[in-house]
Formats: C-alpha cells, structure tokens, sequence
C-alpha cells in the first residue's frame, strides 16, 4: 500500500512538474511575442516618422523657394504676377498641410525645431503678401524681407538637425549615429 501511494505522489509530482515547465514555456512564448509585436510597431512609427519629415522638410524647403522667387520678383517688378501668387498659394497650402501632419507625428524635441521654421515662414509669407498687395507696416522693406529669408536657413538647418537626431541618424554634436 505504501508502494501504490508513493507511485501515485510520483505521478503527481511528475504531472505537475510537467505543467509548470509547460505554463513557463507558454509564458516565455507570449513574452516573445509581445517583444516582436512591440519591435514592428516602433520600427513601423519611426518609418512613419521619417516619412513625414522627409515631406515635411521638402514642403517648408519649396515653399521657402516659392518666397524667395517672390522677393526677387518683388525686387524686379515691384509686385507679383498672378502665376507666381499661384505657384506660391499652392506651395504654401502644401506647406500647411505637411506642417499639421509633422504636428502629429514629431517628437517633442522637432516640435520646438519645427515651430522656429514655421514661424519665421509666416512672418515671412506675411511680408510678401503685404508687400505685393499692401498695405505696408512700418519697416517693411526689401532689404528685411531679404534679411528674413536669409534667416529661415539658420532654422532649416536646425530643423535637419533635429530631425536626424530623433531618427538615430546624427548625434547632438552633429556627427553621423552608430
């Protein structure tokens, strides 16, 4: 009797010995998953990320362009023909649109970066419109409207910066991430 009851406390002992390495592995298995499961999503949010400022960057760098080519008009002629108040329109709702995406998707750090380039965008955008179509401010001239422009490329380089900084690609010195 003895014998039978030990045979049975082993049997036990091994069954529930054998739930446990099971219940471990199952355990370790979802642990694995959920690790891959959270890795896809940061890699597919940092794809995402980069994407935006890529359109970002390219949208604030044309619509600068698009200002630009207007202060030498303004500069020339004196005002703005109507295909370039077109081009420039177009470019700048461009501009507006990828600046409420970057809005959602940036870092905290390229929100700060992305608000300096915005800022001195519409200032400078606001200027252009006064100058071509009045009425003016006090102080405005082609020569600060120049000086703006000039400027914006402080804020686009610390814009670039910015951005290769949160994607890994440079570090806060500014040389190349691992």
């Amino acid at each position: 009797m003895i014998g039978g009851a030990v045979s049975l406390v082993a049997v036990f002992i091994t069954q529930r010995s054998a739930e446990r390495a099971n219940e471990r592995e199952q355990a370790r298995i979802e642990r694995h998953r959920q690790e891959d499961q959270a890795q896809a999503r940061e890699s597919r949010l940092l794809e995402e990320r980069q994407a935006s400022y890529v359109r970002f960057s390219a949208a604030a760098r044309t619509a600068r362009d698009a200002l630009a080519a207007c202060m030498h008009d303004l500069r020339r002629e004196g005002r703005l023909e109507a295909t370039r108040r077109e081009e420039l329109e177009e470019r700048w709702h461009a501009y507006v649109a990828q600046h409420a995406e970057a809005h959602i998707i940036a870092s905290d750090p390229v929100l700060g970066a992305i608000g300096g380039v915005n800022g001195s965008l519409r200032k400078i955008y606001g200027f252009v419109k006064r100058l071509d179509t009045g009425p003016t401010a006090p102080g405005d001239s082609l020569e600060v409207l120049e000086e703006r422009v000039d400027g914006l490329w402080d804020h686009l380089v610390d814009l670039r910066q910015a951005m290769r900084q949160d994607l890994g690609l440079s570090t806060s010195d500014g040389q190349a991430g691992a």
